[in-house]
């Protein structure tokens, strides 16, 4: 089905040859495939081999009232294909610029492999217009460093469509691909210029881009692939999330790292729920008592305060790791929070068991908090916590008792 007509801004073309735009930025032309209405804009960047067709599962999965845009990144698909200048930031200023291009008010990043360290760069620069992050298995910020042996096995992974197949089905796959996917996911990765199959892993890979990843301040949600064996989720745990102040992390089990093409619907789903709940895990609140840890380890990992408070009851009593029972109300809670968000600790809560009674939950739930030490290193406490929480008159779920320190 053809796109609707679009009103294409300045440097922008109609493309009538494919469901989509030709953009000029940048002092390149970038495809994009664009569909649908509303807000916020989804913004999708591709994986090393991948186009915006990488995506088009996810795409069809999602209701139309969410607009969709997947770029097709510099020499990949139908953008074009230059000679060099395969850089993070300039694949970064790419994405920028079509977002200034398209005059897009407000949008969120959904960046997967190396769209993903893509998207974490141009969200550490605050873009105005910025609403959230979601990164589907992506590359560090950090950087990669990979032996010269894996280097060049790189380069040669995508030169025949047999290199191209070995690669998915040993390297890139868990889950055995629709044949139509799989040989979509060979054709683009065999169609990429020679200088972007070269450049990313010789040298964008290692590149450290994390130097301002501490202002982001939208709400960050993390997939990884339960069989990950290229960007697996250890690696995600220990230095993607701690990196990103307002992160959480789903697994999706079962997959490998190709997550948009094995598990496009689970995708799709979490894409969705991220959106529902505000382009993120909204602002103190939580449709149903499970969203409750994933929406306070949001707030707590941005230090937002007011959204930590808005997930307590007005008469929310908490209990401290140290014992400390705090019940004089919300002032008292508001500054004994303040104290441990001024440490600005890294808390993920994973749900154990939840028993719902009308307007009352039981949630037992494992609990890891990390802070960093003036000597770069990290306290870490865990535990297992017990909490009760209420359903209130506006229909959302808060805490009412939090106790970090389970039954002891």
């Amino acid at each position: 089905m053809p796109y609707p007509p679009l009103h294409a801004p300045s440097g922008v073309t109609d493309d009538e040859r494919t469901k989509g735009m030709m953009i000029s930025v940048n002092g390149i032309t970038l495809h994009a495939e664009d569909s649908g209405t509303g807000d916020p804009t989804l913004i999708f960047l591709h994986y090393w081999g991948g186009t915006a067709r990488t995506w088009q599962p996810i795409i069809a999965a999602l209701p139309s009232g969410l607009r969709a845009i997947a770029l097709d990144a510099r020499g990949w698909g139908r953008s074009d294909r230059p000679d060099k200048s395969y850089g993070v930031a300039t694949m970064a200023d790419d994405v920028e610029a079509v977002i200034i291009a398209l005059s897009l008010k407000r949008y969120v990043l959904v960046g997967h492999s190396m769209g993903g360290k893509v998207a974490q760069l141009l969200a550490s620069r605050r873009p105005s217009g910025l609403a959230g992050l979601v990164l589907v298995a992506p590359s560090p910020a950090q950087g990669k460093s990979l032996p010269e042996g894996v280097r060049t096995e790189m380069t040669d992974a995508y030169s025949s469509p047999e290199s191209v197949a070995w690669t998915i089905d040993n390297v890139l796959a868990e889950r055995d691909l629709p044949p139509s996917l799989r040989d979509l996911a060979i054709a683009d990765s065999l169609a990429g210029a020679s200088a972007a199959k070269k450049s990313w892993p010789l040298t964008a890979i290692s590149e450290d881009v994390s130097a301002d990843l501490l202002q982001i301040k939208v709400p960050v949600l993390v997939v990884g692939g339960e069989k990950d064996k290229v960007d697996d989720v250890n690696m995600l745990r220990k230095i993607v999330l701690p990196s990103l102040p307002g992160s959480v992390m789903t697994i999706i089990p079962g997959v490998g790292h190709l997550i948009p093409l094995e598990a496009p619907q689970e995708l799709a789903e979490q894409v969705l729920d991220f959106i529902k709940n505000g382009g993120g895990y909204a602002r103190g609140s939580a449709s149903r008592p499970e969203d409750i840890p994933s929406a306070f380890d949001a707030a707590v990992n941005r230090a937002d305060l007011d959204a930590v408070m808005a997930l307590f009851h007005p008469k929310a009593v908490m209990r401290m790791t140290d014992g400390t029972v705090v019940a004089e109300g919300p002032d008292a809670l508001r500054e004994v929070l303040s104290q441990l968000l001024a440490a600005r600790p890294h808390l993920r809560n994973t749900v154990r068991r939840v028993l719902v009674s009308d307007d009352v939950a039981l949630l037992l739930l494992d609990w890891e908090i990390r802070i960093a030490m003036p000597n770069q290193e990290a306290a870490v406490e865990c535990g297992t916590a017990t909490q009760i929480a209420e359903r209130c008159s506006d229909g959302m779920w808060r805490l009412r008792i939090s106790n970090p320190l389970g039954i002891n």
